[in-house]
């Protein structure tokens, strides 16, 4: 419990030494060796598909105890579900560097250029080295959920206790938006609070069949120095 505390102070530390800044990568190390930073969020697709532009900021500290995590989003529709997804990328030197076409996403919307480079959506389905492709360089699960009610806003936050990023890893905090609260149909609902709604994520269970419901709809990265 004392570890948890301590790292809910040093989440708040990260943004309140972020406030005031203009968004650039800034490395923190405290007295313990712990990382810890703070990074804006930015628009993935919610502005082009939804017409909000998702902006607001995210921290993470990763500690001998595991990873942390908070973010603040504004931007997001009222009464729309949105999850957060931890993105770990071991070796972002061996990503496939080209975003996604219309015509390649699972989206028809250009990926955004340059919020992680060199990796992007692609990297999700890209093999090791030794071509598995069923060991793609991109590690995903869930970090959080939540129903949007008002003001647009939203706080989400997170644990992957007992890990530790390697140097020059990259985290991501995505957050997928799955369109109005399906309020009615609790299966339905509880899909769109614990699974992407994606077929590439895995059908049946944490995916769907046939075209995606759920949809990136904004990112914050972090590279582990």
């Amino acid at each position: 419990m004392k570890h948890l505390i301590l790292v809910a102070l040093l989440l708040g530390v990260a943004n309140a030494a972020s406030a005031g800044d203009s968004g650039a990568a800034t490395d923190r190390y405290n007295a313990w060796g712990w990382y810890c930073d703070s990074q804006p969020v930015v628009d993935f697709w919610e502005q082009a598909l939804i017409g909000n532009e998702a902006r607001g900021r995210a921290s993470l500290c990763a500690t001998p105890f595991g990873m942390y995590s908070s973010m603040r989003v504004r931007g997001l529709t009222a009464g729309n579900p949105y999850t957060v997804w931890w993105v770990y990328i071991d070796k972002p030197e061996a990503c496939a560097n080209f975003p996604l076409t219309p015509e390649t996403a699972p989206i028809p919307v250009p990926e955004p250029i340059g919020y992680a480079t060199p990796c992007g959506l692609a990297d999700f389905f890209t093999p090791d080295a030794s071509g598995e492709f069923l060991n793609p360089l991109a590690v995903f699960g869930r970090m959080d959920g939540a129903i949007v009610r008002s003001r647009s806003l939203a706080n989400f936050q997170g644990s992957l206790r007992s890990f530790e990023p390697s140097p020059g890893s990259q985290i991501w905090l995505f957050v997928f938006g799955h369109g109005p609260a399906a309020s009615g149909d609790k299966r339905q609902l509880a899909r769109q609070l614990l699974t992407p709604e994606d077929p590439g994520s895995g059908t049946p269970h944490v995916g769907i069949e046939g075209q995606p419901l759920g949809y990136p709809s904004a990112v914050a990265v972090f590279r582990i120095p």
